[in-house]
């Protein structure tokens, strides 16, 4: 069978349950539109009922729908159809809200890609995406009605009531869903509830423009598959990651100088860390933390400062999670070095001691503290990659352009990992 024909038997058959879909969301979309124009409703409420709408047909897709290519055209169909009322002004009851964000472009391929992750998996699938559409609505409502202690987070503000209340729903949604699911068995369910809700409460606080759209189902998903399917072991190092994050918080939070959003982001840095790679990819990135301490810079540790950190270091975590390749510790010590040999160079700055000098140890610290783990693992390669991309961060230091510092440390991880494991075979 061609691939051609094969497509149009998927697509067939799913038909009856692609239509049922189709004619849901534009009536959804259809009422509203005629009710924000009509009663003019504040149009953060007809946002919102839209995005709690349209997850409940999203929940009915295991059932009615078999084939992802049938799920790839309808979150495509309807990202056209929403980034076309953003251009055309017909869909003002979605997009005509005076905050920056995009999240309505994220929801389609947040159903696709959790979708495509779950495998179609009713609990792996549905819980997810319950969080994103209920929890998130939840939290913006109570935000916004009881909301009175607030952080900032970038160019945007969250109040703990909001996030508590976020808290609280996920964590019913995990406990119904599994109960309904019949797995896992209890007490073990509480944990697995606990951690997902706190995992995505943490998400949902610090992410901006809509992101949230993505990053709390799939780090729903995260958690979820890993403790669902590897069991009472890894749902242990879910707990103990999570330990580990929140007394990093106390011990540090006043010598970091950390405000809420960049505790936030040490915490979800430390569990998954901890979680998907246990001591030898904690303790590295712990020394690199140890070396921030050190400098103790007058400023505020913020989102701003811990995210472009952390971030390559984090992907190549998540990337080890979803391939499990073992060959991937040498990107990630790469990473680490050279976020370490940065360190250096902040505490050189600060202490008005030498850079290079500084900036070797910097790198070197974590490297060692990773030898001593694991002596099989990788030293030279890693610390000449942090090397490279310790100097190229150096040189663009004045530089605006955004995510360089992403840009620089994983592209030099990359490659690091690239010819050492064509040189290793």
């Amino acid at each position: 069978m061609t691939l051609l024909a094969t497509a149009l038997t998927q697509l067939q058959a799913d038909a009856m349950g692609a239509i049922v879909v189709a004619v849901y969301i534009t009536t959804l979309f259809v009422v509203a539109e005629v009710v924000f124009r009509t009663w003019s409703l504040p149009v953060e409420y007809t946002r919102k009922g839209t995005h709690v709408g349209a997850g409940l047909i999203v929940f009915a897709f295991p059932w009615l729908l078999e084939h992802t290519l049938t799920v790839a055209i309808l979150a495509m169909s309807f990202g056209g159809i929403l980034l076309g009322g953003r251009i055309t002004g017909l869909l003002s009851s979605i997009h005509n809200v005076e905050r920056r964000t995009s999240g309505a472009y994220y929801y389609p391929l947040a159903v696709l890609g959790v979708w495509l992750l779950s495998h179609g998996d009713p609990l792996l699938f549905c819980v997810p995406l319950a969080i994103m559409a209920i929890a998130d609505t939840g939290a913006a409502i109570v935000g916004q009605r009881a909301g009175e202690t607030t952080y900032t987070v970038m160019d945007g503000t969250r109040s703990v009531e909001g996030s508590m209340a976020f808290f609280g729903l996920a964590f019913s949604i995990v406990l119904i869903a599994s109960a309904v699911a019949g797995q896992p068995v209890w007490p073990a369910t509480l944990l697995v509830a606990l951690v997902v809700a706190a995992l995505t409460t943490a998400i949902e606080s610090v992410s901006v423009r809509g992101s949230d759209n993505v990053g709390i189902p799939y780090a729903a998903w995260l958690a979820l598959e890993h403790t669902e399917r590897l069991g009472l072991e890894a749902l242990g190092d879910w707990t103990l990651g999570m330990v580990f994050g929140v007394l990093l918080l106390l011990l540090t939070w006043t010598r970091a100088r950390l405000d809420v959003a960049g505790g936030v982001m040490v915490f979800v840095v430390a569990t998954l860390t901890y979680a998907l790679g246990g001591w030898a990819w904690f303790l590295p990135i712990l020394a690199v933390y140890g070396g921030f301490l050190i400098a103790r810079t007058p400023d505020a540790t913020t989102l701003e400062r811990v995210f472009p950190t952390t971030a390559s270091t984090v992907l190549v975590v998540l990337a080890y999670a979803h391939t499990d390749r073992q060959d991937l510790y040498i990107m990630y010590l790469t990473t680490v070095a050279a976020s370490g040999a940065m360190g250096g160079l902040l505490i050189a700055t600060v202490r008005k001691w030498p850079r290079t000098l500084l900036g070797i140890a910097g790198a070197l610290v974590p490297l060692v503290i990773a030898k001593a783990i694991q002596p099989e693992a990788h030293f030279f390669a890693p610390l000449a990659g942090a090397t490279v991309a310790y100097s190229a961060l150096f040189l663009f230091r004045n530089a605006t352009a955004i995510g360089r510092r992403l840009a620089i440390s994983l592209g030099i991880a990359i490659v690091v990992w690239g010819i050492t494991v064509a040189a290793t075979g």
